[in-house]
C-alpha cells in the first residue's frame, strides 16, 4: 500500500515545534527510510510545505528547498513526477520566482509541454 502524505506530518518533522506530533512524524520518516512503507507526496503539498516554511516560519528559502530534496530522495518515496519536483525546486532555488511558475516551467523542460501566460516569471525560466 502506498500513503499520501499531509503537509502537517511534514511540517512537524522538519520544525518539530509541536512535541505530541514530532515523535509520531519523526518515526513515519524512519519507516520511509527504511522503506518499510511507501508515501506519495502530492506537488501541492510540496507547495504548500514550501509555502508554509518560507512564509509563516520565515525558514530561509534554500534550507527547505534541501530539505524537501532530502525528503523527496528517500527510497520509501515513491513519486512518479520526483524528477519533475526536483527540477521545480531547483528552479525556485535559481531564478527566485513562486512554486506554481518554478512546477508549469519544470514541466515546460522535462516534458515538452509549452506555457500559455501573462505571468512575466515565467520568462525567467526561459533564460
Amino acid at each position: 500500500m502506498v500513503y499520501l502524505i499531509d503537509t502537517n506530518i511534514i511540517i512537524r518533522f522538519l520544525v518539530g515545534d509541536h512535541s505530541e506530533h514530532l515523535a509520531q512524524s519523526s518515526a513515519i520518516f524512519e519507516k520511509v527510510e527504511k522503506c518499510e512503507i511507501e508515501v506519495h507526496i502530492l506537488e501541492s503539498v510540496v507547495m504548500e510545505v514550501f509555502f508554509v516554511l518560507t512564509k509563516f516560519y520565515k525558514l530561509p528559502k534554500e534550507e527547505v528547498i534541501n530539505d524537501l530534496k532530502r525528503i523527496l530522495s528517500l527510497e520509501g518515496v515513491v513519486n512518479d513526477d520526483k524528477l519533475i519536483l526536483f527540477e521545480t525546486l531547483s528552479i525556485i532555488e535559481n531564478k527566485n520566482i513562486d512554486f506554481v511558475d518554478a512546477l508549469l516551467c519544470a514541466k515546460q523542460r522535462l516534458q515538452g509541454l509549452e506555457i500559455l501566460s501573462f505571468d512575466k516569471d515565467i520568462k525567467k525560466c526561459k533564460q
